[in-house]
């Protein structure tokens, strides 16, 4: 017999005279019939949009068609804000807004209408609608845009700053909201010079204070953007993400009387595990050797020196370490059963047949995961064949629940492989082998996947730059390459399929893009995404050239 493992860590507005409006849906007449599906379109505004030395009052707003009048209250904000605020009355195809005599003098107010409105029959606005107007001679024409990346939908918060930066901005309401488009393009016009703050945000939370807790956020690569008059600052990256909280020991599970599993509440990368000791019913410590789940980085397979008392038992964790997460100490508790483990173990993946793509080395490998942990295997007892040949195969031990296997010459294109596992051979740490006495696990091979490359030059100052190459298929790979000194970056063997190009600024040179924070601040890495896809071809490299960044 062999022993096979070790302990491892491993403004609505709208004056009297006229506004400006700002949509990208033209304007046309309302459609009809039951399966309307047409957004609803902005007709017109009066007083008119554009108007200078407004003075409050009425304005109305008139849409192509009824509107959805519980749609209205999340529906439009004015910039700045106004105490108390604005009266907004529902008027069939439209809205009347009552706006107060006291306005600021020499300001232009926003009135924004975003997507939260929607008609009679639940068709929201295709893009957010902004309206204008001045209490002075002139409306301003500041304008700040850029784009959010992401999956989710989302919005962009803009304060002005009338004094320093602080913190604590971000969590106050915004004075102007913009919903991004389903490209996650956003835009704020009508600005005054002067300096601004952007935070980016799922659109769930549009208009709400920043809870960084529940919502996913970013920040931009600079603290402060400074407007001049009239001027554009365009092009503004913004990723979001949830914050990671802080690493934490969740609980535990004792499945036998010898073995259990620790859980995290994330996955840890290249994890440091500290001193770890379990104490059972009758105050007995042992110090297990313990293994990280391939398929759930979360969790940890612990395995005792001996058989634990049955009753609560307790996990003391000295440390945890992954990446810049931290957790110093933690304690769970858990009940060892007074059952003695008869049960077979039993082969969890694959449930059935495993078809797989062959990759340029000769792989992939392929993963068995058994019910139980594994201590001992005799000779013999895996063996793979191809019709009535036996192949010559490498088994490895992942973790004692886990082996990953491959012949030794590689895989052979659209051909059907047999793994077979021999019960008497295979030594769970309780309980049976296998149930039956060979266990058969089949694979097909498919056509060896195809490769490419692509290549090309960044130039671009101040920055470190990090080329990122993300697949866009379902499951998604990534790849990095560095620009050399000649301002060329280059993919090789690169698995044919649709890509997306990402250039970052890495600054901290963590080989990958920094997202910042919003408290205390750090701003994200400057990044650039690539407008084209770029389509990866086998046997056919791509030369993209110089990329043009186009910058703020």
């Amino acid at each position: 017999m062999l022993n096979i493992f070790k302990n491892t860590t491993s403004a609505m507005v709208m004056n009297s005279l006229s506004f400006l409006i700002y949509s990208c849906a033209a304007v046309s007449a309302p459609g009809g019939g039951p399966e309307d599906k047409i957004a609803p379109e902005l007709i017109s505004t009066t007083p008119e949009a554009g108007s200078l030395q407004f003075k409050g009052g009425k304005v109305a707003i008139s849409f192509s068609e009824y509107i959805d009048e519980k749609s209205i209250a999340k529906a439009v904000t004015i910039a700045p804000r106004l105490e108390p605020p604005v009266k907004i009355i529902y008027n069939d195809d439209g809205i009347i807004l009552n706006f107060p005599e006291n306005l600021l003098e020499d300001q232009t107010y926003v009135v924004t209408i975003n997507r939260n409105l929607k008609d009679e029959r639940q068709v929201a606005l295709s893009q957010s609608i902004q309206v204008a107007f001045s209490t002075g001679d002139i409306i301003d024409k500041g304008i700040i845009s850029g784009r959010v990346y992401g999956t989710e939908g989302y919005a962009v918060h803009l304060w002005k700053l009338a004094e320093g930066f602080t913190d604590s901005i971000f969590f106050t309401e915004p004075l102007y909201v913009a919903e991004a488009d389903d490209e996650g393009n956003f835009e704020f016009k009508y600005l005054a010079p002067g300096d601004y703050v952007l935070l980016g945000l799922e659109r769930a939370a549009s208009g709400a204070k920043l809870v960084p807790q529940r919502m996913a956020y970013g920040v931009t690569p600079k603290q402060v953007y400074k407007l001049g008059v009239n001027e554009a600052i365009s092009h503004i990256p913004l990723r979001t993400r949830r914050e990671i909280p802080p690493l934490k020991l969740t609980h535990g599970e004792w499945v036998g009387q010898k073995w259990g599993w620790m859980h995290f509440n994330q996955e840890l990368d290249d994890p440091i595990i500290g001193d770890l000791t379990l104490i059972d019913a009758n105050q007995k410590f042992f110090y297990p050797e313990f293994h990280q789940n391939v398929q759930d980085k979360k969790r940890f397979l612990l395995i005792a020196q001996d058989t634990l008392a049955p009753g609560k038992g307790e996990l003391k964790l000295a440390s945890a370490a992954s990446g810049t997460q931290r957790l110093l100490g933690g304690k769970i508790s858990f009940r060892v059963s007074e059952k003695i483990d008869t049960t077979h173990v039993k082969k969890v993946i694959p449930e059935g047949s495993e078809s797989i793509r062959l990759t340029l080395d000769g792989g992939p490998k392929v993963s068995i995961v058994f019910s139980k942990p594994i201590t001992e295997v005799k000779d013999s007892t895996f063996m793979m064949m191809v019709d009535s040949d036996t192949v010559i195969t490498v088994v490895e031990w992942v973790n004692p629940t886990e082996i990953e296997f491959i012949p030794t010459k590689g895989w052979e294109e659209k051909t059907k492989y047999k793994l077979m596992i021999f019960s008497k051979g295979l030594i769970p740490i309780e309980g049976r082998s296998l149930k039956d006495s060979i266990t058969f696990v089949t694979i097909n091979s498919e056509k060896k996947m195809g490769y490419g490359g692509l290549k090309g030059f960044v130039k671009q100052n101040n920055i470190v730059p990090l080329v990122k190459l993300e697949s866009m298929e379902k499951e998604p790979k990534f790849f990095h390459s560095a620009v050399n000194f000649d301002y060329q970056f280059q993919f090789n063997n690169i698995p044919e399929g649709s890509y997306r190009l990402m250039i970052i600024d890495d600054a901290d040179k963590s080989n990958s893009f920094t997202y910042g924070y919003a408290n205390p601040f750090q701003p994200s890495e400057w990044f650039y995404v690539h407008p084209d896809t770029f389509q990866v071809r086998a046997n056919w490299d791509i030369d993209i050239g110089l990329i043009r960044i186009e910058e703020e």
